[in-house]
């Protein structure tokens, strides 16, 4: 009997940890959360602030169902376990545990209410915005809720993760954390970020087959009522998230950031390609931007290093002007 209530148990919380830690397959699926409420959540790339805070509401309610549910599991497949608290310890046990189970969610049901009622401005993420509000109005957060979202839906913001049980999200003017119960938030214009420490993690062997820098970055605000918080991403990220911090990230630990292995060749790449002898171009030749990027000035030239056999397979002169800068020639 006690081997049958542990097997019950253990797969009750095996599918408790799936839902609230949904792996991969799940996620491509859309067995979550947000696949199976999509149509009551919205949409996050159109409406990202509001999204989250329906997101985060109904998250925590059908987290707190959890444990009422497992005591109901108990009741229906095991009811022997409650007869027997009924007859030895007190005539209504049960009840009282099954209540007792339910209290966790009644209290999370009411702060849930009380965020609906108000028009979503006592939820957490509103209480976030208007630190960054013109006025202290109740719906003062909207207007930067409403900049948010617009960017947002810009595609040159910055994502890392996949789930939302734990993304970091940079956009023009916003660095945001959003991990399965809340999201946090901070301007980049007054945001102080620090390296506090890397760990080296190795995946899965045809996922990652070599081992990733993980890298800890606390971030702080020079602006009050913004607490801090801190993120994790990893090294190979770590650049585009460089380039969209306002301020230089500080590395006052002296932290080694391991480069991928893209930027290792284009790395290598440019050392031997500056050991080459420099070329000098016609006077004809106007140097233009690199056709690549279009933001540097085209400084490589092909010339001819093998020796011409007279026959139609043999190497030609490339009469071409210089079009490519290293680093667009290297990615390329």
């Amino acid at each position: 009997m006690i081997s049958g209530v542990l097997m019950i148990s253990l797969i009750y919380w095996m599918c408790g940890l799936m839902v609230v830690f949904p792996p991969c397959a799940a996620v491509a699926a859309g067995f979550t959360i947000e696949g199976l409420l999509d149509q009551w959540l919205g949409s996050e790339s159109i409406t990202f602030i509001q999204y989250h805070m329906r997101r985060t509401a109904v998250t925590c309610i059908l987290h707190s169902m959890l444990l009422p549910g497992y005591v109901v599991t108990l009741m229906m497949t095991k009811p022997w376990i409650f007869d027997f608290l009924d007859v030895h310890y007190h005539s209504q046990a049960s009840t009282l545990l099954l209540l007792a189970s339910l209290l966790p969610s009644a209290v999370v049901g009411w702060i849930v209410s009380n965020w609906w009622s108000s028009g979503w401005h006592k939820h957490p993420l509103a209480t976030s915005l208007v630190v960054y509000a013109p006025n202290n109005s109740p719906d003062a957060w909207k207007s930067v809720a409403a900049d948010i979202n617009t960017e947002y839906r810009r595609v040159d913001k910055f994502i890392s993760g996949v789930s939302s049980v734990y993304r970091v999200v940079a956009t023009d003017n916003w660095l945001m954390k959003v991990t399965t119960y809340r999201v946090q938030l901070i301007h980049l214009r007054d945001a102080v970020l620090s390296l506090e420490g890397s760990h080296i993690t190795q995946g899965p062997v045809r996922a990652t087959p070599t081992p990733a820098q993980q890298l800890t970055i606390n971030v702080m605000s020079v602006r009050e009522g913004v607490p801090a918080f801190c993120i994790r991403l990893s090294s190979v990220e770590f650049g585009e998230l460089e380039l969209k911090a306002v301020n230089p990230i500080v590395n006052a630990r002296q932290i080694v950031i391991q480069q991928s292995l893209s930027d290792l060749f284009l790395e290598t790449f440019t050392k031997t390609i500056r050991l080459n002898p420099t070329a000098t171009p016609p006077s004809s030749k106007e140097r233009q931007l690199c056709f690549g990027c279009m933001q540097t000035p085209a400084n490589v030239s092909l010339e001819r290093r093998c020796n011409a056999t007279g026959s139609s397979t043999g190497c030609q002169e490339c009469r071409c002007r210089p079009m490519w800068c290293v680093s667009c020639l290297g990615k390329w």
